[in-house]
């Protein structure tokens, strides 16, 4: 069935069609066969640039639909109703899933996975008693996109999940023979006079439901594409040499999808779904489309500026007389130049009095779950270890070029983009930052003024 095709049999079926030469622009796209008999008009205008083309390919696509016997069969039987995607939950089950209590992923059955199969259940019989392939998957997807830890280590990461549900169906199903869906089913597939008999009355039960969260999408996509744009960004992260090019497309095109995820999900969740974002530069750029501000720009040149000031009104204590030994070994004008920076970011926030733990630590955890830079060893001007971490995370992949500048730059990004609030013991620095590093419009404390002005 063209559903079930790979990638290579979509381009073998394009040769076929004599459509072979956009057989590059399919796979850039991951287009399989289940993708291939979902696409629209519409999508097929950003695959052929030429209107004889998207004539031809959608024919091609409407013929091939008609060859798949099977399906042309149930859709006469029984049309296609859309289903929603978005399982309503019991209160206590989504507790459960919120918590990702350890028995929802146990092998035996137990009253949460049984609950977990039958939302999902309730979900779907309500458009159809008899899902398409589509239908499961489209369900179990979006269930995963809420609850990622229910993901399966193994296969599609909801096989089992999809078998349990299925049986579900056909155990249900048993009993309904007067449903009218039903019984146009069962009496073209089932043998005459099998099973057992049972009364016509079926007493219809209602539920009131409430509302659930609904999953924003970005313009001109759906859920489907919206987790096809996800598995590419996953397999080009994990490439030796990912194509950026793609990345970045990849990231515009699932912006509100992405913001609504990670206002949504632990941050363990998000870099699981996307793990791209452990990434500086395309951290950076996440910040730069959100604010407009290239942050890493912006510390080398404004602390540059201002670095010098801020290490001589820092007050005398270890810190600053490492930092100084650290300037004077220095062996040419851009080196220092440089670590005169990373120098004022470690003491910026003892020039406000303010705890520079919230900043960053040394050979320790983070004392708070706020993004906090962690480096290996008593002086943070000369550690080759510099990370960044968040909620228990590590936030940023180390490939030895991390260092502390960068590490600020990261460390910023991270509170816009996954909308953190400024830890309050930290609350000058984070402020002085905004307006006179980066030069963001917010309210500036009287002291942070004056300080300033004192450096000018």
């Amino acid at each position: 069935m063209a559903h079930l095709w790979s990638l290579s049999q979509v381009c073998e079926w394009l040769e076929e069609a004599g459509l072979g030469h956009a057989k590059d622009t399919f796979i850039e796209n991951e287009v399989d066969g289940l993708t291939l008999t979902k696409m629209t008009e519409r999508m097929s205008e950003r695959m052929f640039p030429k209107i004889k083309d998207q004539v031809q390919f959608m024919a091609a696509v409407d013929k091939l639909k008609l060859e798949d016997s099977h399906d042309t069969e149930v859709r006469k039987e029984t049309p296609v109703t859309p289903v929603s995607s978005d399982v309503i939950l019991p209160p206590f089950l989504k507790s459960a899933l919120s918590s990702q209590d350890p028995q929802l992923k146990s092998p035996g059955k137990n009253k949460l996975k049984n609950a977990l199969i039958q939302a999902l259940f309730d979900n779907l019989s309500q458009k159809t008693m008899y899902p398409s392939h589509n239908d499961y998957v489209l369900t179990l997807r979006s269930t995963l996109i809420r609850f990622p830890f229910l993901r399966e280590k193994y296969g599609s990461g909801y096989d089992a999940l999809l078998e349990s549900l299925k049986n579900k169906f056909k155990k249900e199903r048993k009993p309904l023979i007067n449903l009218e869906e039903v019984s146009k089913m069962k009496e073209k597939y089932s043998v005459r006079h099998s099973g057992r008999k049972r009364g016509c009355e079926i007493e219809e039960v209602c539920l009131q439901k409430r509302s659930c969260e609904q999953i924003s999408l970005d313009s001109a996509e759906d859920l489907r594409s919206i987790l096809q744009h996800i598995e590419i960004l996953q397999q080009e992260h994990h490439k030796a040499r990912p194509n950026f090019d793609i990345i970045q497309q990849r990231l515009n095109r699932t912006k509100t999808y992405r913001q609504h995820y990670i206002q949504n999900h632990t941050t363990a969740e998000v870099l699981e779904e996307f793990p791209c974002l452990m990434r500086p530069n395309l951290l950076l750029g996440e910040m730069k489309r959100i604010h407009q501000i290239d942050i890493d720009k912006a510390i080398l040149t404004k602390m540059g500026e201002l670095a010098p000031k801020l290490i001589e009104k820092a007050p005398k204590g270890a810190l600053k007389d490492i930092c100084l030994q650290t300037l004077q070994l220095c062996e040419d004008e851009q080196e220092k130049k440089a670590q005169m920076v990373n120098a004022a970011i470690v003491l910026l926030p003892s020039v406000f009095k303010e705890n520079a733990s919230f900043l960053f630590v040394n050979d320790q955890e983070p004392i708070s779950p706020t993004p906090t830079i962690v480096v290996t060893g008593s002086n943070p001007l000369s550690s080759t270890e510099v990370a960044v971490k968040m909620d228990g995370c590590n936030m940023i992949l180390d490939d030895g070029s991390i260092d502390i500048s960068l590490a600020l730059a990261v460390f910023f990004c991270l509170f816009h983009v996954y909308d953190v609030q400024y830890p309050k013991p930290l609350r000058k620095t984070m402020a002085f930052l905004e307006a006179f590093v980066f030069e963001m419009k917010s309210a500036v404390p009287l002291t942070v003024q004056k300080l300033v002005s004192s450096l000018h």
